[in-house]
């Protein structure tokens, strides 16, 4: 009996023993529909645990698991794996892991509770399929789960509440009062736990300690942009500047935490890791956008000055292939146009109204002439035109897109195959059309748990058109269009192309604006893509060696035939050649960029506390670029439009160039439970341009955080604060982008001919000075943050604050002037410095059916020359000048407008032709003559305050979402043509109609009614013409209707969205002539408009 009482006693401590080495025993495990054995074998990996298990049983009974189990107790993960195998269950003998099958319990069921066939389909809330989700029965054994489409079956009484639970969702209960039930799991809040890209890795997002802006782009699907940085508008810290609509060519400028240097202030953007153009690739085609703001863009060293985007494409997914189709029609129209006096009477009138105001006797309209020419409107408009050019010119836009995607994979191999088209048809009625054609693929394979290996590929082929007239083609033609004059004609009665009606000062009246749309082309055909391959091996000691290599190819090739144009007088049909010659021009542009990088990664947890993973890396890219320009004239007359059918002038030109940049970068991570992180990195930069000795470089950062609300003594806060994180970072970054690619040699330019004794020789020259010791811009980062989220995920957001201090910004030196015209070398000599602050806040919450969100954030920064080497640089009416804006305004001070002469003969006036409606000036240095010593620095080129805001709301199965966007404190200074009246031949705004001074208006807004050249003293460059170019946009409102769910099981779809929305629909703004985000840097207004799009579509997946 004693040595039974100790066999027993012996066997229980053997049980307690074995159950707590399965307490004590933690996983990581994070799988999505993998198989049971791979499961099971990672297990065994980790825990060094046995396996026995009938392989036959497994593979006919083994459902796919769905887990993510970071430092789990062994018995609680193989609890929830088991939990998902109804027919499967677990025991351990020491240290042996045992699968066998569950029994059943025979259910006695009362014969009043039938027995019925329940089956259903589960989705998320966004209509995804679930699996692998648990369904029992309550107060029963019996169970089941979901497949890889979210269906399951199960028997039970109608009336039986059904529980079901899921990895990552809320668990629920339902009432199976139907045989087909159709179930949305609600997820958890797992953003803290959101994978995130950073340079050379991801992190959880809980854990990053810089200062990082992530755009998901599911957030912006169904939206209709036709590029990538046209989605980047509202993110933090970003200023996005898109100057207008140009199919095609409608790409925004992109600046981060303001403007650091005089020269490039572009951002690096790299392409699942490669320096690549992001707007080349299909923003369809991308899962998100990553913005690096702070020290955390140091890893890429002498390009990360500027902030760095990282841009991730869409990879494959474990399960069954998805088939998604999306397609959206737009329709487009100019945001604002300037009001043009387009009246051809109104037009003559105040035309000779402006010259009588400047004391003219001479006008160019007699009364006679609008007399004749208001008869001859009647009985003959094509012979007397009073044209509005807008509407002659202008139409609809049309923007049509399609994409196409299939993704999906198994165990070993995920895939993603995706092709997009779009035409885009512009608001000019001919030579404005761009069409893209786009592809990306992706493969990923895991030959085996330690080898994987992968490649991609993005393709983008665009075809776009222009007007054929000019350097710049579109905006050329945008800048004659601005010069429009009523009196222009449009056709003779026969169809030929008219022009101007009556002789103009300043006009040569040969030009017909259609013809410039509808005869000769310019046509570009850019293709690009970017190929890319990779292994990952995992060595001895978990150590992970991973190689990439990738080709970026550019193929670029235009080619514009400028044709014989000749139009005639709609009164006298006389001709007149608006371009009596014609000429051909090809130009092809080549570019090839190989990249290799290769790095070593290492990760270790001990005593499941301390968190430390390495990373050393190596990368060398090479960027060789070829161009050719071939032009021709001597045209016979339109009909030939290749080169070889010019006979006269031929020329041929062109260049190359190569570019190579070695680097060598690391880092370390450390965090100690998550609580105390600790990051530093590093990059050693080598790149050719800049002299051998002053070719490499060092890039040091570092970075620390804390979670407060992971403290013990926080604990009692736990159900409230989900999170409560406080950074710091630091770190040098540098700009090799400022710099020519041989800056630091001399140019040397041939045929520069000299006489010598009264003969002429040939020779060469130096024409600019080289400087063997110039090196990179270096910015200095600094910045302070803190995030917070509360109530699961109901409010949350975040606080940056920093400075960033840009030194040896490099620039030209002038030379004294007895050097003669040899341009002096260029030099690190200045300091900038942009401070400021970023808020971001966001609030979402569900109230019974509905769904709600609210988010915004505002960002200040103050820019700040700090030190120019006691130099000012004076450009028209910019200046940079120390301890002011980045070309700030340089203006005279506008103190009104003169109402009577005594006024005049009580002030100092600009010249002695001032008279009553001329604008004052302010004498600030009091030497009683107004000139450029009296001129003050005023304004902005650069917003103060960028902000957005917006809300997303859903009932059942339809969302409304909306989005505005702004910038605050920023200035335009409008010029050249409509700017003022009558400007360079041009007409005049309505607003000198009812608004310009005159003796019954004293109170008007405007000066006197003048010519821009006759009365030059109204015209200076002055504060009266600087406008506020901020604004408040409502960038886009979507409206969705998603299928029920009972109808998409009907139609065998997992998920189909009707959508409409309103691209740039409103904009507020005290600029009204042109729509305020132009192209604030040169005030040029006179381009391609900006559009407001009407579109929508439809999304479907199968």
């Amino acid at each position: 009996m004693r040595i039974q009482i100790i066999l027993i006693i012996l066997f229980s401590l053997v049980l307690q023993l074995q159950a707590n080495n399965l307490k004590a025993q933690k996983l990581n495990l994070k799988t999505k529909n993998s198989a049971l054995t791979d499961v099971l074998l990672e297990i065994k990996r980790q825990s060094g645990y046995d396996l026995l298990y009938n392989p036959k049983l497994v593979n006919q009974h083994g459902l796919p698991v769905t887990i993510e189990a970071k430092k789990m107790p062994l018995d609680d993960a193989l609890t929830q794996i088991f939990n998902q195998q109804p027919g499967l269950t677990f025991t351990v003998d020491q240290n042996t892991l045992i699968i066998k099958p569950k029994r059943t319990n025979t259910i006695i069921v009362e014969k009043n509770e039938k027995q019925q066939v329940i089956s259903g389909r589960i989705a998320d809330e966004a209509g995804t399929p679930v699996s692998a989700v648990s369904i029992k029965v309550k107060n029963e054994s019996r169970g089941t789960t979901s497949d890889i489409d979210g269906k399951f079956t199960i028997e039970a009484p109608l009336g039986s509440t059904l529980l079901l639970s899921s990895i990552g969702f809320h668990a629920m209960e339902i009432v199976a009062n139907n045989p087909q039930l159709n179930i949305t799991l609600k997820k958890l809040n797992e953003e803290l736990d959101e994978i995130i890209v950073v340079g050379y890795g991801t992190q959880k997002k809980s854990s990053v300690t810089g200062a990082l802006s992530v755009l998901n782009m599911s957030d912006k699907q169904n939206q209709p942009h036709t590029n990538v940085s046209q989605a980047l508008h509202g993110v933090s810290g970003l200023w996005v500047n898109q100057a207008g609509g140009k199919p095609g060519q409608d790409v925004g400028t992109i600046k981060v935490r303001g403007v650091g240097t005089l020269n490039n202030s572009n951002p690096l953007v790299l392409v699942d890791g490669i320096e690549y153009n992001m707007n080349d690739v299909n923003s369809e085609f991308i899962e998100t956008v990553t913005v690096l703001k702070d020290a955390s863009a140091a890893i890429y060293g002498s390009r990360a000055a500027n902030g760095v985007i990282l841009v991730t494409t869409k990879q494959g997914l474990k399960g069954k292939t998805k088939i998604n189709y999306n397609f959206s029609q737009g329709f487009q129209k100019a945001t604002a146009l300037p009001d043009v006096e387009w009246d051809a009477i109104k037009y003559m009138e105040l035309k000779n109204t402006a010259l009588k105001n400047e004391g003219k006797t001479a006008i160019d309209y007699s009364d006679a002439l609008i007399e004749d020419y208001k008869r001859g409107m009647q009985y003959d408009p094509l012979a007397y035109p009073s044209v509005n050019w807008f509407n002659e010119v202008l139409t609809t836009g049309l923007l049509q897109q399609h994409n196409l995607s299939f993704t999906g994979g198994s165990n070993a191999v995920v895939y993603n195959l995706a092709a997009g088209y779009s035409n885009h048809d512009g608001i000019l009625i001919d030579a404005n059309n761009a069409k893209r054609y786009s592809i990306n693929m992706n493969v990923t394979a895991d030959l085996s748990s330690k080898f994987k290996i992968g490649g991609s590929f993005i393709g983008n082929y665009r075809r776009y058109t222009e007007p054929a007239q000019g350097s710049d083609a579109t905006n050329y033609y945008f800048n004659r269009l601005m010069r429009a004059l009523p009196i222009y004609g449009t056709y003779l009665p026969d169809g030929r192309y008219a022009n101007l009606a009556v002789p103009t000062p300043s006009r040569s009246g040969t030009e017909n604006l259609i013809q410039y749309l509808k005869e000769g082309n310019d046509v570009h055909t850019p293709q690009r893509l970017l190929a890319k391959v990779f292994a990952e091996y995992e060595l001895p000691f978990k150590i992970k060696y991973s190689l990439n290599f990738a080709l970026d190819k550019l193929d670029g090739y235009s080619h514009k035939f400028e044709p014989i144009l000749v139009a005639y007088n709609p009164q006298t049909w006389t001709p007149g050649y608006a371009q009596p010659n014609a000429s051909a021009e090809s130009y092809n542009e080549n570019l090839i960029h190989p990249t290799i990088y290769q790095s070593l990664n290492w990760a270790k947890t001990i005593d499941n506390k301390h968190n430390i993973s390495t990373m050393l890396g190596q990368s060398y890219e090479r960027y060789n670029k070829r161009t050719m320009t071939a032009r021709t004239e001597g045209y016979f007359d339109n009909t030939l439009e290749d080169l070889n059918a010019g006979s006269l002038n031929p020329t041929v030109s062109g260049g190359s160039s190569e570019d190579v940049l070695a680097s060598y970068f690391g880092r370390l991570g450390y965090d100690y439970q998550e609580r105390y992180f600790l990051e530093a990195t590093f990059r050693y930069d080598g790149s050719s341009r800049f002299a051998p000795e002053k070719r490499w470089g060092f890039f040091p950062a570092m970075s620390v955080g804390w979670r407060l609300d992971r403290e013990f003594f926080f604990k009692s806060l736990a159900d409230k604060v989900n999170l409560l994180k406080f950074r710091g970072s630091i770190g040098e970054m540098g700009n090799q982008q400022t710099v020519s690619l041989y800056g630091y040699m001399n140019t040397v330019v041939l045929n520069q001919d000299y006489n010598f004794n009264n003969t002429i020789s040939s020779g060469t020259a130096v024409t600019s000075q080289g400087n063997p010791n110039i090196t990179w811009e270096r910015t200095t980062s600094y910045n302070v943050g803190a995030d917070f989220e509360i109530y699961n995920g109901k409010l949350g957001g975040s606080l940056d604050v920093y400075k960033r201090r840009t030194t040896d910004i490099l620039r030209t030196v002038g030379l004294a002037a007895q050097v003669g015209a040899l341009a002096g070398p260029i030099m690190n000599v200045g300091v900038v410095d942009n401070t400021g602050y970023e808020l971001t806040l966001y609030h979402r919450n569900k109230i019974g059916a509905i769904d709600y969100s609210l988010n915004g954030n505002i960002g200040y920064v103050k820019n700040k020359v700090v030190d120019l080497n006691r130099e000012t640089i004076i450009n028209g009416r910019r200046i940079i000048k120390e301890g002011f804006p980045i070309d700030a305004y340089y203006l005279l001070e506008a103190d009104g407008i003169y109402q009577n002469t005594e006024e005049i003969q009580n002030s100092v006036t600009i010249s002695g032709a001032v008279k009553s409606g001329y604008i004052r000036y302010v004498d600030h240095n009091n030497d009683q003559v107004i000139d450029g010593e009296d001129r003050v620095i005023i304004g902005s080129s650069i917003p103060r305050y960028t902000y957005s805001f917006g809300f997303d709301i859903n009932y059942k199965n339809i969302g409304l979402n909306t989005f505005f966007q702004g910038v605050y404190g920023i200035n335009i200074y409008p010029t050249a043509n409509l700017a003022f009246p009558f400007n360079n031949g041009a007409s005049v705004t309505k607003e000198w109609e009812t608004e310009s001074w005159t003796p019954e208006n004293k109170d008007a807004r405007l000066p006197i009614l003048t010519t821009a050249t006759g009365a030059t003293e109204n015209f200076q460059n002055s504060t009266f013409w600087l406008q506020d170019a901020s604004y408040l946009r409502l960038k886009n409102i979507q409206l969705n209707y998603r299928l029920s769910n009972d109808w998409l099981s009907r139609l065998s779809i997992s998920n189909l969205t009707l959508f409409a929305n309103a691209n740039n629909l409103f904009t507020f703004s005290k600029f009204k002539m042109f729509d305020p985000e132009k192209n604030i840097s040169n005030d040029n207004l006179y381009e391609y408009p900006s559009l407001k799009t009407y579109s929508f579509g439809l999304n479907l997946t199968f």
